[in-house]
């Protein structure tokens, strides 16, 4: 072990965490487009602006630490060129990266070909313990519209498109039309699922078979024409009380 200070978390880099105004955002956008750097004049070219004003909106977002400057060898009797590249990570890169891990992880942990009901459980109490390290749950929700509300925002920003609607007979349900671990023709485990699953239902308090929490969550794959779909239901126990 050693006490040397780590590097800064990644998330402080991303666009999102970053107070640029839409015209620095703009530049950033260029820039991104030139994977190993690019000089003022190119930037200015590719936004139609000057080159002045171009290399201004980059010293900016500099000072804000979204880009980072170095110098090439000058080329014969000329000055040094100045090349700026960009600091913040691809959002996307990010994302693909973190679901192939995650996805061997899961078959590392468990042969996700054979699946057993105990090996599902398994995997509900992993997301589950995700859900209490990540400190989701925040305040307890009361009642199913609470819950559900509570499922809209943390689906949303996982990135799974939910649509909210009230079937008949049925409390309310999530229509899930984007996953992050479909890629291509490819479909994530069950595995992957039932992490899900019990992290979601920790989220909102909800145990298997009912109580604490005011609903019962259950996740069905694939259950509405291309959408996955979280049914919520209210606790037995509330119910009947």
């Amino acid at each position: 072990m050693t006490d040397a200070p780590a590097p800064r978390p990644a998330l402080d880099l991303f666009p999102e965490a970053l107070p640029l105004s839409l015209k620095q955002r703009e530049v950033l956008d260029a820039l991104q487009a030139f994977p190993q750097g690019a000089r003022s004049v190119e930037i200015a070219e590719k936004l139609g602006m000057h080159v002045n004003t171009a290399r201004g909106h980059l010293d900016e977002l500099i000072e804000r630490g979204a880009v980072r400057v170095s110098t090439t060898p000058a080329e014969g009797r000329g000055r040094p060129s100045l090349v700026f590249r960009v600091r913040v990570p691809d959002n996307r890169a990010v994302a693909q990266e973190y679901v192939t891990l995650v996805e061997v992880l899961a078959g590392v942990v468990a042969d996700t070909g054979q699946l057993t009901p105990e090996t599902l459980g398994k995997a509900r109490e992993i997301g589950r313990t995700w859900a209490r390290k990540m400190e989701v749950s925040g305040r307890a929700p009361e009642s199913v519209p609470d819950v559900v509300d509570l499922l809209y925002v943390k689906l949303r920003d996982l990135g799974f498109d939910p649509v909210v609607s009230a079937p008949e007979n049925e409390a309310a349900q999530l229509s899930l039309h984007a996953c992050p671990f479909v890629t291509g023709d490819q479909r994530p485990s069950p595995f992957i699922c039932a992490i899900h699953e019990g992290f979601l239902r920790e989220a909102t308090g909800s145990r298997p078979g009912g109580g604490p929490g005011p609903a019962e969550l259950t996740l069905l794959p694939y259950a509405d024409n291309g959408a996955c779909v979280i049914r919520v239901d209210k606790d037995r126990d509330t119910a009947d009380s």
